[in-house]
């Protein structure tokens, strides 16, 4: 299995609050990936918060994600629980932070690939996919 890491740094001119509450809620994702994004497990205390369970694409090709911790307005943490493919040991951090002109969030994944180069392309994909999509929510 061949090690891969990503991290994008996205800046924004909403508040700190605004852009976790923009991520966090797995019923707006869509905006960020262009593929159906959906709920269907609730967390506890908050519906997203940790152990809730998120679909992206659709079923019964998409995968699942379970946010595995949260903090309001400061982090979450998630990993493909389901149908992640070739993708294996996925774990992804978003980190958020206020700055002078608003905030920002440091998306980081890190997961293994049966083949370097399969790890590569998918790397390559995520990071254009995040790019784009967190500067449509920025």
């Amino acid at each position: 299995m061949s090690q891969h890491h990503i991290r994008i740094t996205q800046d924004s001119a909403r508040p700190v609050g605004e852009l976790f509450a923009a991520l966090a809620d797995h019923n707006k994702l869509n905006k960020v990936f262009l593929i159906p994004v959906r709920r269907i497990r609730d967390g506890q205390p908050d519906v997203n918060g940790a152990g809730s369970v998120r679909r992206m694409g659709p079923p019964p090709l998409g995968i699942e994600e379970t946010v595995t911790a949260a903090q309001a307005d400061e982090f979450i943490e998630y990993r493909i629980t389901r149908n992640g493919g070739p993708v294996r040991n996925h774990k992804g951090r978003l980190d958020f932070a206020a700055t002078e002109r608003g905030s920002q969030v440091t998306w980081t994944i890190d997961f293994e690939a049966p083949l370097a180069p399969i790890g590569r392309a998918l790397e390559l994909g995520l990071s254009q996919a995040l790019k784009m999509g967190l500067k449509r929510i920025a």
